[in-house]
């Protein structure tokens, strides 16, 4: 009864549902698009060829290292509605123009320049939403509504990856690519309907500066290298993305080479990473004391490691997918009370810039990520399922270091 009183709260907001609505329906174009690419590298190579997996994710998080300084500008300056919406419109366009960008060139590499500019369109969208989401929810239903904002991707997933296997197996990449157009032209058209103002707050400590992107990233870095807390925060949204550009390769390596998966049978086992998510936002969101667990994002980081080397302990796809469940289970209940609680404690003048701080500091973790997969020989000699094991022991270490470090900051607040 709780649990449908706090979401029911939230959705009955109308500009949330509207978000939320818009999330959902560019989060299927988004894993469309997802399994779209991969079948593309599949009629390219034949199998889920790592190295160019792994290049076409780093063109499409590139753009994260080259433009957050400008992100952060635009967010904490401009109206945060208008900027997604029109990240959205665009990137519709760019989605509608890949399969004539195939029927001219056909390979994998024809596709570098358009995942570039949607990446790119991609990091103003993110902190945009983030910072905007205090100004559109109440503050004790934040957390609820960061839960239900970020299970739209894992629900996504749910209904549109199994789908878009077969989509692509049976007619190929172009149509999932189109449908994604029409999926952020969609998610636009609702964000513009949003009733509230989203602009951000004025910076009252100096209400005449005009201010410059240069000093805008400063201000962010500033402010989160002084605040312990938001720091630490910061720091696990990196260690989070190194695991994370690792694993989605590997797993699908691991599925097509060792397991024998299709198409098919890739998207249902990343499919149960999506399944598990929304149950650990849907836990995380309604247990009043996992609210209130400051360290549930370092200890959640632990318990995902130990999910990630079970994955490869067998080479059953169904127990494989069960271990993906508590893969993202765990990745859930990692993220959103991290988002969440650097909404509650950043001001909004700041929120945006801290925000694309934390964005920037991802994209270099997770481009090392993908570096390491093709632009180095370092784990081209190893199997996926050596490499899944031994990043599920470098997931438990970071997130236990950063534990320490967080009840370390603790301790000495209290003395």
């Amino acid at each position: 009864m709780a649990s449908e009183q706090t979401f029911g709260a939230v959705l009955r907001n109308r500009d949330f549902l509207k978000l939320y609505i818009g999330q959902l329906g560019s989060g299927i174009g988004d894993r469309l698009h997802q399994m779209a690419l991969l079948g593309v590298i599949l009629q390219v190579h034949g199998i889920a060829n790592v190295s160019e997996t792994a290049r076409l994710m780093f063109f499409a998080t590139l753009p994260v290292l080259l433009f957050s300084p400008l992100a952060v500008a635009w967010t904490d300056r401009w109206s945060r509605k208008l900027t997604m919406a029109a990240a959205d419109f665009l990137r519709a366009g760019f989605a509608f123009a890949i399969p004539l960008i195939r029927h001219v060139d056909p390979s994998v590499q024809a596709l570098y320049g358009v995942v570039f500019v949607m990446g790119a369109l991609a990091t103003f969208h993110g902190p945009a939403r983030l910072a905007a989401m205090p100004r559109i929810t109440e503050p004790r239903l934040l957390m609820a509504a960061n839960s239900l904002s970020n299970s739209s991707g894992a629900v996504a997933g749910l209904l549109a990856i199994p789908v878009a296997g077969w989509v692509v197996q049976v007619l190929g990449p172009n149509p999932c690519f189109v449908i994604d157009g029409f999926t952020f032209l969609f998610s636009g058209l609702l964000i513009t309907l949003i009733a509230r103002s989203l602009r951000p707050e004025r910076n009252e400590e100096r209400p005449g500066e005009k201010g410059s992107t240069l000093r805008d990233m400063k201000a962010g870095v500033t402010y989160t290298l002084a605040h312990r807390e938001a720091l630490l925060l910061v720091l696990s949204g990196a260690v989070f993305a190194l695991v994370g550009g690792l694993l989605l390769v590997e797993v699908l390596g691991f599925a097509t080479a060792q397991l024998r998966l299709a198409a098919l049978g890739v998207g249902l086992l990343v499919g149960a990473g999506g399944l598990g998510m929304a149950a650990g936002l849907f836990l995380v969101s309604q247990s009043q004391r996992l609210r209130h667990l400051a360290s549930l994002p370092y200890l959640a980081m632990i318990a995902m490691g130990f999910c990630i080397a079970t994955v490869v302990l067998t080479l059953s796809p169904w127990l494989a997918g069960m271990a993906m469940i508590g893969v993202g289970a765990m990745a859930g209940m990692a993220s959103v009370p991290a988002d969440t609680r650097l909404q509650e404690i950043v001001p909004d003048m700041r929120r945006g810039g801290v925000f694309s701080v934390k964005q920037l500091l991802a994209a270099m973790a997770f481009l090392f990520a993908l570096w390491l997969q093709f632009g180095t020989h370092l784990l081209h000699e190893l199997p996926p399922s050596n490499v899944l094991a031994g990043l599920g022991a470098l997931c438990a270490a970071g997130g236990a270091t950063l534990y320490g470090l967080h009840r370390a900051a603790a301790q000495n607040r209290t003395t």
